[in-house]
């Protein structure tokens, strides 16, 4: 399967970007040989692609699921493209971001995610990042392959400033596969891309997942370090994981702050995890209600995909974990409590906080 493979090879940007680290430390045939032959006919059939793609309009009113690594997106994700007829990148897609508008879909197969207990289907809903890393734009997936200058990318990633063309391109593609048919995206890297995402689309709205902090953390080490494993061409050094995970807090609570100051609530809903674990078809009625209604479905037909999305796609409620005692933690937890109460479903008498 072409989107599992212990190589993230793609456009000349990313190829470039690779390059410039070095020598890589992990044994790789031809790695250099191999690295131009991709980006060269990575190029070339996205030239082919992109000369209709940008003729192609934009979706006016994308749903974009947000919120950091490991906080439920996924599920989100699955759930909604499940219980909706919105169009959403697919996993072969992302991975083949250059030709999957020239070309049919693969045949169908899965595997497990390196990360935890969940299944990758080459046909099942995917993170649009990783089309956005291979087309070349800055990402903070880079890291994946070289960990050594992972907090780079995310300083990249705090602060967007890029129109990211090519990702608008494949947007385009996305959207034109289901004519009319609203558009889902989801990644966390959007989390920190908000306002630009904002000002291209003023009609979107955004779905902030929020989970535990401390689960968060623990969550994403495991994730983090199992696609380096997969995808590293060099060692991660000491404590930049742990020092790139508390840039992410910071930056989660800035954009976080952010949103509660320029956005409404017509604009950006708030979920919590647990909401979604505990009572997944009211979370997701909650969502649908918030976004609006969903077009050509009619409210018996979506109560019976709802009821069909829950009980096939399971929300695993992950591994327990105590708040660490830090101030990036404490800052972040205060700011998400905040836009809970501002962007979140207000509390039902007698419920549990």
């Amino acid at each position: 399967m072409t989107s599992l493979t212990r190589s993230l090879y793609g456009g000349r940007s990313l190829a470039d970007w690779v390059r410039a680290g070095g020598r890589p430390q992990r044994p790789t045939t031809a790695h250099g040989a191999r690295l131009g032959w991709h980006a060269y006919w990575f190029e070339h059939n996205w030239r082919a692609q992109a000369a209709r793609l940008g003729t192609l309009a934009l979706p006016e009113d994308p749903v974009f699921i947000v919120g950091l690594w490991r906080s439920g997106t996924t599920a989100l994700h699955e759930l909604l493209a499940a219980c909706t007829t919105w169009a959403t990148p697919l996993t072969w897609q992302c991975f083949n971001p250059s030709t999957c508008f020239l070309t049919p879909a693969p045949t169908a197969q899965a595997v497990r995610r390196p990360m935890d207990a969940g299944r990758i289907a080459t046909d099942s809903p995917q993170e649009d990042e990783f089309a956005l890393l291979l087309l070349g734009e800055p990402s903070v997936y880079r890291g994946f392959i070289d960990p050594r200058r992972l907090r780079e990318c995310g300083q990249t990633q705090w602060q967007p400033a890029q129109p990211l063309p090519r990702w608008q391109d494949f947007v385009r593609g996305i959207a034109a596969g289901s004519p009319g048919s609203r558009v889902l995206l989801k990644s966390p890297n959007h989390s920190f891309r908000l306002p630009p995402l904002r000002a291209l689309f003023p009609r979107a709205r955004f779905i902030w997942i929020g989970r535990h902090t401390g689960e968060v953390l623990l969550s994403n080490l495991k994730m983090w370090r199992a696609m380096m494993a997969m995808y590293a061409l060099w060692p991660c050094p000491a404590a930049m994981l742990e020092q790139f995970l508390q840039d992410v807090l910071r930056a989660g609570s800035d954009v976080l702050t952010r949103c509660l100051g320029e956005m409404s609530q017509q604009q950006l809903l708030w979920l919590d995890f647990e909401q979604l674990r505990a009572d997944p078809r009211r979370a997701l009625a909650r969502v649908l209600e918030f976004i609006g209604p969903v077009a050509g479905l009619p409210s018996a037909s979506l109560a019976q995909r709802l009821d069909q999305a829950t009980a096939r796609i399971t929300v695993y409620p992950g591994t327990r974990a105590s708040l660490p005692d830090d101030d990036a933690v404490r800052q972040l937890e205060s700011v998400m409590a905040a836009a809970r109460a501002h962007f979140g479903e207000p509390a039902r008498p007698g419920a549990q906080s």
